[in-house]
């Protein structure tokens, strides 16, 4: 019998998951697991209790919102032996479970992860000043609405649901203030790239899905082929700046619009005069003067 460690966020969403937490302990034991649930008490709590006893487990299961399983993640890509991952998602936009087509529906989750294949996913690796600190799963950002997932407090996300990121984005509409960067890597094609100016937003990813909108970085993204898709939105000074920044984001077609650098990488660089406030998966990850994400190809194991 294989070993599951299922770790939750009982405050994650609406806190539903309890309602069907028994049912989806019944499923995951019916396929000849032996289960062990954890739910979290505090941040990063999912980190370390992976980090203490994950090499112990076949399995570890993660229920609730993309902060949960960044944790789980990042704590997996430190174990000698990396477990397989499952998702539950029970948060308020689960983007990265978007990306993945996993089921809205817990109990559904549940059943796809006991039935489930194996699905290998990238994942993005933080360095500062050389050293590894960190990982993402799926998008690391600067600038405009960063702040609203952080920001946004736990209660009004389990009222409104994804409503209350909108609500709180509305509020940083007024606030909106460019930020002037460096960046420097290496694209797809093997070329090295070097771009600087004043950006609204930046966006280094591996995700069909932000903020709860797909397609915001076009249709060819591949979870698995060991590239980062890189969006740079830049100052917006005229009315027409904006019409054409719109009209880009709703053809998808970025190649054509001035206002933005749309590009693939496995390794890139950001530098600044100033300390830069940066999101990971949707929660603030610190400010920094220079940053470097770099992909692991194939880092972690998804049932799905």
């Amino acid at each position: 019998m294989k070993k599951l460690l299922l770790v939750f966020n009982p405050n994650s969403g609406k806190g539903l998951i309890k309602n069907s937490l028994m049912q989806i302990i019944q499923i995951l034991s019916e396929a000849d697991y032996e289960v062990t649930v954890y739910p979290t008490k505090k941040a990063n709590d999912g980190y370390e209790k992976v980090l203490e006893v994950g090499d112990n487990y076949d399995v570890i299961v993660c229920s609730g919102g993309d902060g949960t399983l960044n944790e789980v993640v990042g704590a997996i890509l430190r174990l000698e032996n990396k477990p397989q991952i499952g998702y539950i998602p029970s948060g308020s936009t689960n983007d990265f479970a978007a990306s993945l087509n996993i089921d809205k529906n817990m109990v559904q989750a549940a059943t796809a992860i006991a039935n489930g294949n194996i699905y290998p996913v990238d994942i993005g690796l933080v360095y500062t000043d050389g050293e590894y600190e960190r990982s993402f799963n799926y998008v690391a950002a600067f600038g405009a609405f960063t702040q609203v997932s952080y920001n946004t407090p736990q209660e009004l996300k389990n009222v409104l649901g994804h409503q209350a990121y909108v609500f709180s984005g509305a509020k940083e509409l007024l606030n909106l203030k460019p930020q002037y960067m460096q960046v420097s890597g290496i694209d797809e094609n093997g070329n090295e790239f070097n771009i600087e100016g004043n950006f609204l937003y930046g966006m280094v990813s591996n995700t069909q899905s932000v903020g709860g909108m797909k397609g915001i970085i076009g249709n060819t993204v591949d979870l698995q082929d060991g590239i980062f898709e890189v969006l740079l939105v830049k100052e917006i000074k005229t009315p027409l700046d904006a019409q054409e920044l719109l009209g880009a984001y709703i053809t998808q077609d970025y190649d054509k619009c001035k206002m933005v650098h749309n590009l693939k990488t496995s390794h890139i660089s950001f530098k600044s005069d100033v300390d830069v406030d940066w999101t990971f998966d949707g929660e603030y990850g610190g400010a920094r003067k220079e940053v470097t994400y770099k992909v692991m190809e194939a880092a972690v194991d998804f049932l799905i």
